[in-house]
């Protein structure tokens, strides 16, 4: 019996990883609007690093967490048509609030370069291969 839950919760998960999700898109600020300087996930918000855009985090609506499996940590593969800027692998590290749905917010810092407010994207959990950082790409 144990070893047949353990194929299902294994089936369950590659079956997760390997779906894509369409959200619409917002970014955020740290340090406003309550997003304080530490993450959902006990982060702290280097703002140096943000400002250079050697972090990419982002946070996801509680619906994601609990109805498609994606939990803090996860690295996401990120497509996005008209803001190509966001292409790319990002990592789970803050929820939004909890009356949101199918929605991801970005962190980005004060005056970034991104040029959008509103967006949508599709997502896909990413394969446990080394983040990119901007600079990379």
């Amino acid at each position: 019996m144990r070893t047949i839950l353990l194929a299902l919760a294994a089936i369950v998960a590659l079956t997760a990883m390997s779906q894509k999700h369409a959200l619409r898109a917002t970014k955020y600020h740290p340090g406003m609007g309550g997003a304080g300087w530490v993450t959902a996930s006990g982060d702290r918000i280097d703002n140096g690093k943000l400002k250079n855009y050697e972090i990419r985090w982002v946070a996801m609506s509680p619906d994601m967490f609990s109805n498609y499996g994606f939990r803090l940590g996860d690295t996401i593969e990120v497509t996005c048509d008209n803001v190509p800027k966001l292409n790319g692998r990002w990592i789970v590290k803050d929820k939004m609030g909890r009356r949101m749905r199918k929605r991801i917010d970005f962190l980005l810092p004060r005056g970034d370069n991104y040029g959008f407010t509103h967006a949508n994207v599709t997502i896909e959990k990413a394969n446990n291969k080394p983040q990119k950082t901007e600079k990379d790409q």
